[in-house]
């Protein structure tokens, strides 16, 4: 059940892009654990339904649904049912849809009132949206979660939201981020992401974007970022530009 992600490897363009145009850039921010400070009771939900099912999951497997969908996360309970029930032919499988409407259900319950901003991100909204940065809010979470975290932070400065409702796949595939670029009428090469997971990570490599991962545990595959903050204390938009512009010019690639 558990398999190890590919490797994340960061394959330069055939075809150097010229230096990034300061009027052109963009920003695209993933939710949970980037901007909001909510991925540690997402992973504790995961891990309690996981117990629901009579499953006590490994701290890696639980790792590796960091940033996962609801169905992402059902799957892998599923599985592990289906694998602990193999010897008993007369248990009933784990329905997925169910599972996950479950995980779903028991982190809004865990959440409500307990959604608040990572250190840094509001600020760093504001900087941008001042600056005529434009923002897109890109998550894996389904528009029922954006919903209820919006009643608590304030996602105004948002020209869009691109949630799990609204792509056919989502990360670690590059169409989320792919989506939002095209829905501002930028390419990927004039975005930059910020995220805090390995799968949107891998999103925005994908995808051909700038990528800022905002995680202090030293994780190995978070090398493959373009720029690794532990926070966003401090970020404004004029940092932003330098390190689009850094990493869009060919000298520096």
């Amino acid at each position: 059940m558990n398999i190890a992600p590919a490797p994340l490897i960061a394959v330069p363009p055939a075809h150097p892009e010229p230096p990034l145009d300061p009027s052109r850039l963009a920003v695209l921010c993933d939710m949970d654990g980037t901007l909001l400070d909510t991925e540690a009771t997402w992973l504790d939900t995961v891990r309690a339904v996981f117990a629901d099912f009579g499953i006590a999951a490994t701290e890696e497997t639980i790792a590796r649904l960091e940033g996962a969908t609801t169905e992402q996360a059902s799957a892998r309970i599923v599985a592990a049912v289906a694998e602990a029930a193999a010897d008993t032919p007369a248990s009933a499988p784990a329905d997925p849809a169910a599972v996950a409407a479950q995980l779903e259900a028991h982190s809004l319950t865990a959440m409500e009132g307990n959604i608040r901003w990572c250190p840094g991100a509001e600020e760093l909204l504001r900087s941008l949206h001042a600056a005529g940065v434009p923002l897109v809010l890109v998550t894996s979470s389904t528009r029922r979660w954006v919903e209820a975290a919006a009643r608590h932070v304030d996602f105004s400065l948002f020209a869009h939201t691109i949630s799990a409702d609204d792509v056919g796949h989502t990360k670690p595939h590059p169409e989320p981020y792919l989506r939002a670029a095209g829905l501002l009428g930028r390419a990927p090469s004039e975005c930059v992401v910020f995220e805090d997971s390995e799968v949107g990570l891998r999103a925005a490599l994908a995808a051909g974007c700038t990528s800022v991962l905002v995680r202090a545990d030293g994780a190995s595959w978070a090398t493959h970022a373009h720029e690794l903050v532990p926070d966003l204390r401090g970020a404004d938009a004029a940092w932003v530009r330098t390190l689009a512009e850094r990493h869009a010019h060919p000298a520096t690639r």
